[in-house]
């Protein structure tokens, strides 16, 4: 009980320091018009705050030396593969979250649209609750081989992950 009470007394703190407002990416970065609505959900950034935030930090840059990747120009090249999206639904941060269906996928797009716009596909679809709901349930024995493979699957495209170390020797 202890714990929820600090953990919704710091988003508080999070929301008055930032006036309420999400963490802002760049003016470069622009958000393809279907992914920029869900930048400005307010329930979406709270729940990544209680959810999220704790590993990849309030501004989306995670903990390289820990292992937690940044999210910063990085996390949409993801949503460029089938597989990648099932990634970003089946790591154990997010499958095993408190939220329901809907609001996973309702922060997996604020974290896209707010953290990394600039590397979504313009033919950016946006996250449902049907589509969590379908592989959420199947999570990962061990993330770090997937994250590998899909990491040289989106290089030979021309893309690149944030750095992840989590599972290296």
């Amino acid at each position: 009980m202890a714990m929820v009470w600090l953990a919704r007394r710091l988003l508080m703190v999070v929301l008055t320091l930032t006036g309420g407002a999400a963490a802002t990416v760049s003016a470069n970065d622009q958000a393809p018009s279907q992914a920029a609505p869900y930048a400005q959900s307010t329930a979406a950034y709270k729940d990544y705050m209680l959810q999220c935030a704790g590993c990849h930090r309030f501004d989306g840059k995670g903990a390289p030396s820990r292992g937690v990747p940044s999210f910063r120009q990085s996390i949409g090249v993801l949503t460029r593969l089938p597989a990648g999206r099932e990634y970003m639904i089946r790591v154990p941060g997010a499958a095993q979250s408190q939220l329901t269906n809907a609001e996973l996928a309702n922060v997996l797009n604020w974290v896209v649209a707010t953290y990394s716009p600039g590397q979504l596909p313009r033919d950016f679809k946006a996250f449902t609750a049907s589509e969590v709901g379908a592989v959420r349930p199947y999570r990962f024995d061990d993330v770090a081989p997937v994250r590998r493979r899909l990491t040289e699957e989106l290089k030979a495209q021309g893309h690149e992950l944030a750095p992840y170390t989590f599972g290296s020797n």
